[in-house]
C-alpha cells in the first residue's frame, strides 16, 4: 500500500524555504507541495522475505512453487528517456513521479513483468547527452540512481524486470556494441572477438551485478524484482544493419553469447540468464548457462520486409523448438492489427510459452502531459494507460482492454474491477493555459473554477484528455517536444478579474482527489 501523505516535517522544511526567500508566489508554494505528495515514501523491501527470485523448471519459470506467466508492456524508457528530453536535459532520467506513473500503468493493465531497454552507451554524436556507460570502464552514477529507483520500485508493483545489457544498434541517445567499442578505441566488430573488448564488458558485468541500490540497500545479483539478466537487444540485427554476411558473424555471436552467459552465471547464480537472438537457437538452448529463450514479433516490420506476418504460427513454431527444454518469453510483439495481435495472445496463452510483452508503454511527463514515441513511421504510437481517441488508428483502447483481458486469463484469474485514478494530479501554469501532472489510470479530467479560493466552484470543461497527439511522427523530433503542452485555455474568463481553478482525474471506477488550488490573474 501506498503513503500518499507528505510528513508534517517535509511540509514545513519546504514553507520555511520558501518563507526566507521572500515574496515567492502562493502558486508555486502550492504546486511544490503537491508535487511532494505525488512522490510517495518508498517501502524498503516490503515484499522482500516473500517474494521469490524466479527460477525454471524445464520451459516453465517459477515463483517460488507456482508457474509464473505473464502479459505486459515493454516500458523501454523507464530507466532512460529516449526523447522530448528538455534542453538542460533534467528529464533525462525518469524521476519517481515518472518510475510509478509507468509502474502503475502496468498494474493497471495486470502486468507482472516488465522489459526496459538497453542501457545507453557514449557517443559524440550525442552531443553530451547523459548516458549508463559513459566511458572505457566508466559509469554514470546518477544513471545508475534512476535503475535503482526503478529496481526498488518494482517491488510496490509486484513487477519483475527483464533488464537487456547493451543494444546491437546506433539508435541516437541509447548507442549499443559498436559504441563500446569505440571508447575503447577499437573498430566495429571488436566487441564480439577482441579479448581486451570481452574484458571490458566483464568489468561493466562485475559493476552492475555487484552494485549495491541506493534505494533498498539490495545488492542486483540479490534482488527478486530482477526476472532475468537479457545479454542484449537483438543481436540478429547486427549483420543486418551493417550489410555483413550472417554466415560469418552468427558463429561470433555466439560464441560472445555463451562466454557471457556463464560469467553472468558465475557472478550472479541466483538469476535467470535471457539470450538475445543473432545466433543458432538450437545451441542457445542446449547451453546450460542460457535460461530463456526470445523471440520479438512485429506484424509491420515482417510485412515490409516480405516475411510471414501472421503472428500466432510463429510464436508457436518457436514455442516447438523450446518445449521441454526452456521457457519462451515474447519479449517484444506488436504494430499489428488487433485480430493478428488477438491471435497471438491466444496462442501464448494456450500454448506453455511463458509470457509475452506488447510494445510499448510510455509514463506521464512531470511537467505535464505524456511522452509520445512513434515506431520509425509506422502507425502505432507509444500506448498511455487506460487508452485515449488519440490512439484510435491503432485501436489502443481496444488494445489495452485485450491486453488487460488476456494477462489475468493467462494467469487464470477472474479479471478485477478497475481502479479509480491515482494520484491527484498536479495543476499547473503553461504559457496561456494549463497543463497538468496526470493521474495514472485517469481517462478524463474536469476542470472547475471559482472567484474565492474557497469556493464554491463550477465545472467549466470536462472530458479533458491530456493524450492529445496523434501526429507523433511530426511532433517527437520537433523542438515543440522538448516542453510540456498547453492542454487547456480558459477562453471564458474576463480580463482584469482573479480566478482560482482545481482539477481531478475520472474513469468509470470514480474519481482521484482534487488537485490544489491555483490563483490565476487575468
Amino acid at each position: 500500500m501506498m503513503n500518499n501523505k507528505i510528513s508534517q516535517n517535509t511540509l514545513m522544511k519546504t514553507i520555511y524555504r520558501y518563507l526566507i526567500t521572500g515574496g515567492i508566489c502562493l502558486i508555486i508554494l502550492i504546486q511544490e507541495v503537491l508535487i511532494c505528495q505525488a512522490r510517495p515514501p518508498i517501502d524498503l523491501g516490503h515484499k522482500n522475505e516473500t517474494w521469490p527470485i524466479i527460477t525454471r523448471k524445464g520451459d516453465q519459470l517459477m515463483e517460488g512453487p507456482s508457474v509464473f506467466r505473464f502479459f505486459g508492456l515493454c516500458a523501454p524508457n523507464i530507466q532512460q528517456n529516449e526523447s522530448q528530453i528538455r534542453v538542460d536535459r533534467t528529464n533525462r532520467f525518469p524521476d519517481e513521479f515518472e518510475i510509478r506513473d509507468i509502474l502503475d500503468g502496468l498494474r493497471r493493465v495486470g502486468s507482472r513483468a516488465t522489459r526496459t531497454f538497453a542501457l545507453s552507451v557514449y557517443s559524440p554524436e550525442d552531443k553530451g547527452m547523459p548516458v549508463y556507460i559513459s566511458g572505457r570502464r566508466q559509469y554514470n552514477e546518477e544513471a545508475f540512481r534512476c535503475l535503482d529507483r526503478v529496481i526498488a520500485l518494482c517491488h510496490d508493483y509486484d513487477i519483475r524486470l527483464i533488464i537487456p545489457f547493451i543494444a546491437s544498434q546506433t539508435f541516437a541517445g541509447i548507442r549499443g556494441v559498436d559504441e563500446f567499442s569505440a571508447i575503447a578505441g577499437k573498430p566495429k566488430g571488436a566487441f564480439w572477438t577482441d579479448q581486451e573488448q570481452k574484458d571490458d564488458f566483464s568489468h561493466f558485468l562485475d559493476f552492475i551485478l555487484n552494485r549495491k541500490n541506493t534505494v533498498n540497500g539490495i545488492l542486483y545479483k540479490n534482488d527478486p524484482a530482477i526476472l532475468a539478466w537479457q545479454l542484449g537487444n537483438e543481436f540478429g540485427s547486427y549483420p543486418g544493419d551493417r550489410g555483413l554476411k550472417y554466415d560469418e558473424w552468427s558463429p561470433r555471436i555466439l560464441e560472445w553469447s555463451l562466454e557471457m552467459a556463464a560469467y553472468i552465471k558465475k557472478t550472479d547464480p541466483n538469476h535467470l540468464v535471457m539470450e538475445a537472438g543473432g545466433a543458432d537457437r538450437s545451441k542457445l538452448i542446449a547451453d546450460p548457462n542460457v535460461d530463456i529463450i526470445s523471440d520479438h514479433l512485429y506484424e509491420y516490420w515482417n510485412k515490409i520486409s516480405g516475411r510471414p506476418w501472421v503472428l500466432a504460427p510463429l510464436a508457436l513454431e518457436s514455442y516447438n523448438q523450446c518445449k521441454g527444454k526452456k521457457p519462451l518469453i515474447i519479449d517484444e510483439f506488436g504494430l499489428g492489427s488487433i485480430e493478428n495481435l488477438r491471435e497471438l495472445m491466444k496462442t501464448i496463452r494456450e500454448s506453455n510459452i511463458a509470457g509475452g510483452l506488447m510494445w510499448s508503454i510510455r509514463s506521464h511527463r512531470r511537467d505535464g502531459g505524456w511522452y509520445y514515441h512513434n515506431e520509425g513511421g509506422t502507425p502505432v504510437n507509444s500506448f498511455h494507460v487506460p487508452g485515449f481517441s488519440t490512439g484510435f488508428v491503432y485501436d489502443e483502447i481496444k488494445m489495452l482492454d485485450l491486453l488487460r483481458k488476456e494477462a489475468y486469463l493467462i494467469r487464470g484469474i477472474q479479471v478485477p474491477e478497475i481502479d479509480k485514478p491515482s494520484p491527484d494530479p498536479v495543476l499547473l501554469l503553461r504559457k496561456d493555459g494549463f497543463t497538468w501532472r496526470g493521474s495514472a489510470g485517469a481517462a478524463f479530467y474536469t476542470l472547475e473554477r471559482s472567484e474565492n479560493v474557497t469556493g464554491p466552484f463550477k465545472v467549466i470543461a470536462t472530458g479533458l484528455d491530456d493524450s492529445v497527439l496523434s501526429d507523433v511522427v511530426k511532433f517527437e523530433p520537433s523542438p515543440l517536444a522538448s516542453e510540456p503542452l498547453t492542454l487547456y485555455s480558459d477562453e471564458s474568463a474576463l480580463s482584469g478579474k482573479v480566478y482560482y481553478y482545481r482539477i481531478r482525474g475520472e474513469n468509470v471506477a470514480g474519481t482521484s482527489g482534487y488537485s490544489g488550488v491555483i490563483k490565476v490573474q487575468k
